[in-house]
């Protein structure tokens, strides 16, 4: 269980397990000015331990009789420190058992040892980080990579406190607004015009979703990249993933329909290696295997780093696909199958690229082959590109902070949206009132400003002692 006593002075080996250089022991609490005043003998004057703003020095503190250590003193006096408390640094050398004494010494002086990440706790307890930075304090101490590391730096300096702070200091303002016209309803003042509102939520809403979209992509953790085929039944899918994999795992047929789950394998372009999923075509059949394949499709789609849509050159497209067409995904390529049997340099698949086109579609265009293997070299190209830009984008937001913080940042969009809805149906203030709150209440769990010590432990009981 994490300590929430703040009044206690803490003290702990800061630096790495094992042998170093140098190593760290840090201190924090109301006595860490009193503590370093007693053990610390400067090489200067002791004046600068008083003063109110940080300072350091060097000097010595003894650890046994006859020995002592040479230190390097940084001393935070005041609030302005990492755990606005007091703080002090003892910097010496990296040796374990000298470090040990050092710490031994100071917990005679009256601190007491510091709990896994209690200074990173007690940072957050006083307002200096929220909780969503303080899971980027330990994604940085955990970071196997300089991705991993990236995204922990950007959280931890706000990356995501940022644009959460931001959204509820709008509903707050909305729901204030909102209670005072309810306060004065039979003046018949407004506060807030209903499109005023509906504007204030939508624009809301449209954050969440874009934080929840880096949810999503970051929810599959150490996964590999996802590239899923999708189209009309019998439209080359099938064909394509056996061609692109070397492989015969799909069951290729005449008959429409014949995928009806959807099936991965494993394909390495240009040292990356990637799922390749071929996912059942669409359809709309009344039977219970149908409907599943169809949902298992659509689940696959919102979960690609890239998306190849297939369509068969030899026709014309489908409402269907012209539907598709209108609305295609970022990271999506569309491919036109089986060109084998009239030409890549066919007038048919220049028609038909204009007239994908015409529908807004920017993306490539690439036409393939199964049978012959035309155009699959320019299709791993376009494929490794749309994974490179995918991940430049992908992990934003650290992998704690997706497990603790999925299911609340799902309620708070929830709310916005149903409150939204409440203004367009005219369902009543109150209603979207109560909905606000929801709203807040699920973002203040993200942020922290609403904890529980089981939240606090999940958190801060997987740190290291010292952090």
């Amino acid at each position: 269980m994490v300590s929430l006593d703040v009044d206690d002075t803490i003290a702990a080996i800061a630096s790495a397990p094992g042998p170093g250089v140098r190593g760290i022991v840090r201190v924090s609490g109301p006595r860490t000015v009193e503590l370093s005043e007693t053990l610390f003998e400067s090489c200067g004057s002791r004046e600068f331990l008083n003063r109110m703003r940080p300072t350091s020095t060097r000097g010595q503190v003894t650890v046994a009789d006859g020995l002592k250590a040479d230190i390097d003193l940084y001393l935070w006096p005041t609030n302005r420190s990492y755990t606005r408390q007091p703080t002090a640094e003892f910097h010496l050398v990296g040796s374990r058992p000298v470090l040990e004494m050092v710490l031994s010494k100071i917990c005679e002086q009256g601190a007491r040892l510091a709990r896994p990440g209690e200074f990173t706790l007690r940072a957050f307890l006083s307002g200096r980080i929220d909780l969503t930075q303080a899971e980027a304090v330990l994604a940085v101490i955990d970071s196997s990579g300089e991705q991993e590391l990236d995204t922990a730096l950007r959280q931890m300096a706000g990356g995501l406190a940022g644009p959460l702070g931001s959204i509820r200091d709008e509903l707050m303002g909305t729901l204030a607004e909102l209670e005072a016209g309810l306060d004065f309803v039979e003046e018949d003042i407004e506060f807030i015009t209903r499109p005023q509102l509906l504007e204030q939520l939508q624009r809301a809403g449209q954050k969440l979703d874009s934080i929840q979209q880096q949810i999503n992509l970051r929810d599959r953790g150490a996964e590999d990249s996802r590239v899923v085929l999708w189209g009309e039944p019998n439209s080359g899918k099938s064909s394509l993933f056996n061609a692109l994999l070397g492989t015969q795992q799909s069951i290729v047929t005449e008959v429409a329909g014949t995928t009806t789950d959807f099936l991965v394998g494993e394909l390495v372009l240009k040292s990356m290696k990637l799922n390749l999923i071929d996912t059942a075509g669409a359809e709309e059949r009344a039977d219970y295997v149908s409907a599943q394949a169809q949902q298992h499709r659509i689940e696959q789609q919102e979960q690609a780093d890239a998306r190849l849509f297939c369509i068969d050159s030899q026709r014309q497209p489908t409402p269907w696909e012209h539907e598709q067409l209108s609305n295609l995904p970022g990271g999506c390529i569309v491919v036109l199958t089986k060109v084998d049997l009239h030409g890549a340099d066919s007038p048919r698949l220049s028609e038909l690229s204009q007239q994908i086109r015409s529908h807004g579609f920017a993306g490539p265009i690439v036409s393939t082959s199964s049978h012959s293997h035309e155009g699959l070299d320019s299709l791993a190209d376009e494929i490794s590109l749309a994974i490179i830009n995918a991940q430049s984008t992908d992990q934003s937001i650290v992998g704690t902070t997706v497990l603790r913080a999925s299911e609340s940042l799902r309620d708070a969009t929830a709310a916005v949206r149903h409150a939204a809805d409440a203004v367009i149906h005219e369902l009543g203030d109150e209603l979207v009132a109560s909905e606000l709150r929801r709203a807040l209440e699920a973002l203040g769990q993200v942020v922290g400003a609403i904890y529980t010590d089981d939240i606090l432990d999940l958190v801060f009981g997987r740190f290291c002692i010292g952090k």
